[in-house]
Order: C-alpha cells, then sequence, then structure tokens
C-alpha cells in the first residue's frame, strides 16, 4: 500500500513540474517575442528632433528642398504633416542614418524656378557695374557758373555702382548700401566729380529707393534717387532717376545772403549680369 501511495505521489510530481516547466517556456517565449517586437518598433520609428530639443516619434513621407512631410507615429494612418527644415535639427531614421539640417537663406538651391528655367525675383544679379546718363541743373549757383563760363546747363553723366547687400528677406526684400562715383560733364570739356553713397531697399520684383549724402563740386548735399530693372536673359539693366535738392551753399549774393545750389535731376542707365 505504501509502495502504491509513493508511486502515484512520483505520478503527480512529475506532471506537476511538467506543468510548470511548459508553463514556464511559454511565458519566456512570449518574454522574448515581446521584448524583440518592441526593439523591432522603436526602431522602425523615424525621429525628428527640433532646434529646441523636441522629440517626435514620426514616419517620414517626403523631404523637399526647404520642408519635411510626415505621419505620427501613434497614428500612422492619420494626415500629413509638413515641419520647416528651419526649425528642425536632426531626422534620425530607422535604418541608423541621420540627417542634419542647417538654417538657410536665399540661395540658388532654394528659390523657385519659373517655366523660363530662370530664377524668379531679383536676388540672384550683381547690381555693381557702369553707369550712364545725364544730370539737369535748376536755377541756382551751379548752373549761372557754367552760362558764366558758356557752358550748358545740362551734362552727361559715366561712372560706375557699387553695391553691398545688408540682409534679403524671405520674400527676397533686400537692406542696401550703394556707391555710386560719376564723372560729368566730359563733352565739354568739364570735370564735375561727385560721389553718393546711399541706404536702399529693393524689393523682389527689382524696384528700389535710397537716399543719403552726395559730395559733389556743388557742395554737400542729399539724394533721393529711385529705381527699377529691365530683365533680359541673363541680363539687366538698371534705371534710376536721382533728385539732389537745393540747399544753401558757402557763396554769398550781393546782400549778404547764401546762394542756393539748383536742383539736379539725374537719369543714370546700366547693365548687369545674373549669377547662374
Amino acid at each position: 500500500m505504501i509502495f502504491v501511495l509513493f508511486f502515484c505521489f512520483q505520478i503527480f510530481i512529475f506532471i506537476v513540474v511538467n506543468l510548470l516547466y511548459h508553463i514556464t517556456m511559454k511565458k519566456i517565449f512570449l518574454t522574448i517575442l515581446c521584448v524583440l517586437g518592441a526593439f523591432y518598433f522603436t526602431k522602425a520609428q523615424d525621429a525628428i528632433i527640433m532646434n529646441n530639443g523636441t522629440e517626435m516619434k514620426v514616419k517620414v513621407q517626403e523631404l523637399t528642398i526647404n520642408e519635411v512631410k510626415f505621419k505620427k507615429w501613434d497614428n500612422i494612418d492619420g494626415p500629413i504633416y509638413t515641419l520647416l527644415k528651419n526649425d528642425i535639427f536632426m531626422i534620425k531614421y530607422e535604418n541608423g542614418t541621420k540627417d542634419t539640417f542647417v538654417k538657410t537663406s536665399l540661395t540658388k538651391e532654394n528659390i523657385s524656378y519659373n517655366s523660363d528655367d530662370e530664377l524668379i525675383g531679383y536676388d540672384r544679379i550683381r547690381y555693381n557695374g557702369p553707369r550712364v546718363g545725364i544730370t539737369v541743373f535748376g536755377e541756382g549757383s551751379i548752373k549761372d557758373d557754367l552760362k558764366s563760363r558758356q557752358y550748358q546747363g545740362v551734362v552727361s553723366q559715366f561712372g560706375w555702382q557699387l553695391e553691398t547687400r545688408l540682409y534679403t528677406t524671405p520674400n527676397q526684400t533686400s537692406g542696401l548700401v550703394e556707391w555710386v562715383f560719376l564723372i560729368g560733364g566730359v563733352e565739354q570739356g568739364l570735370f564735375l566729380p561727385s560721389a553718393s553713397m546711399m541706404f536702399g531697399i529693393r524689393g523682389k520684383d527689382g524696384l528700389e529707393f535710397g537716399m543719403g549724402p552726395n559730395l559733389s563740386v556743388g557742395g554737400v548735399g542729399m539724394v533721393f534717387a529711385v529705381g527699377g530693372s529691365i530683365k533680359s536673359g541673363k541680363v539687366v539693366y538698371p534705371i534710376n532717376l536721382a533728385i539732389v535738392p537745393s540747399v544753401k551753399n558757402s557763396i554769398f549774393s550781393d546782400n549778404g545772403e547764401r546762394v542756393p545750389t539748383g536742383i539736379r535731376v539725374s537719369l543714370l542707365v546700366g547693365f548687369n549680369t545674373r549669377v547662374r
């Protein structure tokens, strides 16, 4: 009887051990599957890291010149979202590769193209170049001096414009510093040098406005200029109208008053090249 009970107890122990073994192995197998699944799930994600350090789990759909299009990982069947590359520090892809972005300004690569394959706007133009035109003198001491020496009150102008672009906004508006150096009156045997420094703004369509000090044989004054450009292929022809208002110079009249110089109006044209 004791032998039978002992044999039954051994069978019971064997059954319990086997059940525990199979249950434990099943749990271990399921745990391994869960770990591997979680690892694959994590690795299959892309990650966008913003400039402020924020990280988003996403699935990147497309990279354009200026944007990143993606879907949120927790809503992979949802809408496509868009972020500017300038707001993103890095993208980490599921395969371990990375893309790092830096803030950009307008360049040849991120300005749109039109149907003629030419850059839209005037941001890619060198405005340094030759200038020719005429200056008309209004009534005043300068014109009187020219008449007294039997010269005309209209003179030619030849010179050069230099330009420094301080900034360009995303809508292609530029802040400028311009220098214009001219020699007038050479067709009459005169040498009338002048120099102007202007602070200006130029828009996307090439229209511009500037103002600044002017130095000439008539003395020191203020110049105001407006202009635009005519585009023909890779050549741009700027046209500018400049006005120097009359000021009272150091010449005195018979009654002891300073004599005004007279207004000066100049029309200048030139040509510049496009950067391509």
